[in-house]
């Protein structure tokens, strides 16, 4: 476990963010790096049409005024650790992951000089920002959801969990949340961890994560939180695989957009209104 706090922001999104009107979503991480025209880096390795994304994703930065976008994409974890790629990682001030496939983003990246020298900026500089969507989103935990689906998911053994990108471990990421109904696995992964916090973000939305403390509800759906904490009885370990889970007094917390919660504290955080004192 780190000691020390990261000093960037982290954005997990929940997939289909609007690209074509408001922004809200693309504007918010823009504007969280404190420029006006920061670089952003965009990386689709999970996609298996790069090309197609990054073409949508030039585009939507673009009516931003953000024309410095550049792309890292390759093949094999031989490429990872190139010159121009780690260069394109000291130069920008935004790193987007792009959606796809989480195990195969995970694959590719893990282990690399390339996902350390993110890291490393995450955890050292105040202004620097990492984004991702969908898969990019469920990838940035210490342990990410491969597999399961939403009508199986309160089935033991219907998950699989495996090792994410580390940006942060105490929470757990699913993405288009309430759009395909992922409650039941997010419940069962925080009742198989419970001392990890779930967070199951809804499309068009994102969670602005600072110093690794407080996230804030961003976009136009929300945010269902799950903790395990208070977790009085489950039967995990007296049923088998392909049995239905049982579980007493897990906690769930739903959230709108400009909401605020402390992750550690595991609360909301409640706004006083002065003027009203």
């Amino acid at each position: 476990m780190r000691l020390l706090k990261p000093k960037g922001t982290l954005i997990p999104i929940g997939g289909g963010e609007d690209k074509e009107d408001k922004k809200d979503v693309l504007a918010r991480v823009v504007s969280e790096t404190g420029r006006k025209k920061p670089k952003v880096c965009l990386i689709t390795l999970a996609t298996n049409l790069p090309k197609e994304v990054a073409q949508d994703y030039r585009n939507a930065f673009k009516t931003l005024n953000i024309n410095t976008l550049s792309i890292i994409y390759f093949n094999t974890r031989t490429e990872a650790d190139s010159a121009q790629n780690l260069k394109k990682i000291k130069d920008c001030h935004v790193v987007l992951f792009s959606g796809g496939d989480q195990l195969k983003l995970s694959s590719l990246l893990g282990g690399t000089k390339l996902l350390a020298k993110i890291r490393q900026r995450y955890y050292d500089e105040p202004d620097f920002v990492i984004a991702g969507t969908s898969a990019g989103a469920a990838a940035m935990s210490n342990t990410m959801i491969i597999s399961g689906s939403s009508q199986d998911a309160l089935i033991k053994g219907e998950l699989e969990l495996t090792n994410g990108l580390d940006l942060i471990n105490s929470v757990f990421i699913d993405t288009h949340f309430t759009q395909r109904g992922r409650f039941g696995r997010l419940i069962q992964t925080v009742t198989c961890n419970p001392g990890i916090l779930g967070v199951g973000l809804g499309e068009d939305t994102a969670i602005v994560i600072h110093k690794g403390e407080e996230l804030e509800v961003i976009g136009s759906g929300l945010v269902i939180i799950v903790d395990g904490t208070c977790i009085d009885y489950t039967d995990l370990t007296e049923i088998s695989d392909g049995h239905p889970i049982t579980v007493e007094g897990i906690k769930m917390h739903v959230l709108g957009p400009g909401k605020r919660f402390l992750i550690n504290d595991r609360k909301i955080v409640k706004f006083v209104d002065k003027k009203e004192e």
